[in-house]
């Protein structure tokens, strides 16, 4: 994923200046890629290194914010495949499915079980934070009522699922 700490001083001047706070630079790239410093640090290091170097650490999903405000939730940008090999950064996002071809009392449980269901596990308390809504009939009427009536119900983020493009417009 990342680069090491050898590979980044490949990039750096070699100038040993000190004025990044690091004895040697060969130091300052071990920070580097522990993540405990700064490139904008080094004020030797070239465009193109910087170039390069910002771009290595870049995560390999890229972060997507779901919803606004204060119940927003952001997917992605984790820099490890499994917990285990440091932490996620971002907690898993948990979401309920409600489709259009559910009946209008199915829908509404479902969205009163999101706004009112919370549960405590391991000393965390654990909600969903998202509603899917999902294009199941093929109408694009009858979504766009209920991505309405989800709209108005919960503050929680949406996603929207379908396969017909002009149903999401």
């Amino acid at each position: 994923m990342g680069l090491t700490g050898i590979q980044i001083f490949k990039m750096l001047p070699k100038t040993n200046c000190k004025e990044c706070g690091s004895p040697t630079c060969l130091a300052f790239a071990m920070q580097l890629a522990a993540g405990k410093a700064e490139l904008d640090k080094c004020p030797y290091v070239s465009d193109e290194a910087k170039a390069l170097l910002s771009e290595a650490p870049a995560p390999p999903i890229r972060g997507v914010g779901i919803g606004t405000g204060d119940k927003a939730v952001k997917v992605g940008e984790e820099l490890v495949m499994y917990r285990h090999e440091k932490t996620f950064i971002n907690p898993t996002a948990i979401a309920v499915l409600v489709t259009d071809a559910m009946t209008d009392d199915e829908v509404d449980a479902k969205i009163n079980n999101l706004n009112t269901v919370s549960f405590e596990r391991v000393g965390l308390m654990l909600e969903a934070n998202l509603l899917a809504v999902q294009n199941a009939s093929g109408d694009a009427g009858k979504f766009e009522a209920l991505v309405k009536k989800a709209l108005g119900a919960t503050e929680k983020g949406l996603i929207l699922i379908s396969d017909d493009l002009a149903a999401l417009e």
